[in-house]
């Protein structure tokens, strides 16, 4: 039943990705443009620095209680203790609606816990708010490639590829869901 109910789900995740604009966030730092920018360079060492950084500010609400709260929840996950985790990121999506790195953390505890129906929901909400959030992208093509839909797995990893053209492990996973299809087909 929870499988049937997050594919409910899929369709939007889909059109959020396909329908938003590369060079358009909701996130506010403007820090963060120049950065995506230099994801796209042939500079392997920038584009590690940048994808480095940019996770940096992610990170950052702007909120000392809400930061002190992702560093508790950061710890619990240290210690291996993902329910009081997933609390932590409930508090911070609950006060903080508008931080999307609360939510993306909360879709990977909620997607370790098997919990994928939560998770994309999480991922959605993510990329309404940062349509760029390369790790939430990822996310979501690895669990609509563990439910075996293979196709919208890959369309997730393209759009990953639109952000960071060289993200090799993306091509990697694209080439291992179309052998996947394929062998279906036959």
């Amino acid at each position: 039943m929870r499988f049937k109910a997050a594919l409910v789900h899929i369709p939007l995740i889909l059109t959020a990705l396909l329908s938003s604009n590369v060079t358009l966030a909701d996130q506010t730092d403007q820090r963060l443009d120049p950065l995506f920018l230099a994801l796209q360079s042939d500079n392997r060492s920038l584009r590690v620095e940048a994808e480095s950084q940019i996770w940096e500010i992610w990170y950052e609400s702007g909120d000392d209680s809400i930061d002190d709260l992702m560093n508790e929840a950061k710890d619990a996950v240290q210690m291996g203790r993902l329910q009081s985790a997933e609390s932590f990121y409930t508090q911070i999506v609950e006060q903080a609606p508008e931080f999307s790195e609360g939510w993306n953390r909360r879709a990977t505890i909620r997607y370790h816990r098997q919990n994928f129906e939560g998770s994309l929901a999480d991922i959605q909400q993510t990329l309404n708010l940062e349509p760029r959030h390369f790790g939430a992208i990822w996310g979501m093509g690895m669990i609509l490639g563990s439910q075996r839909r293979f196709t919208d797995a890959i369309v997730a990893f393209e759009r990953l590829l639109e952000i960071d053209p060289n993200n090799t492990n993306a091509k990697v996973r694209i080439e291992q869901l179309r052998k996947e299809l394929l062998k279906g087909a036959v």
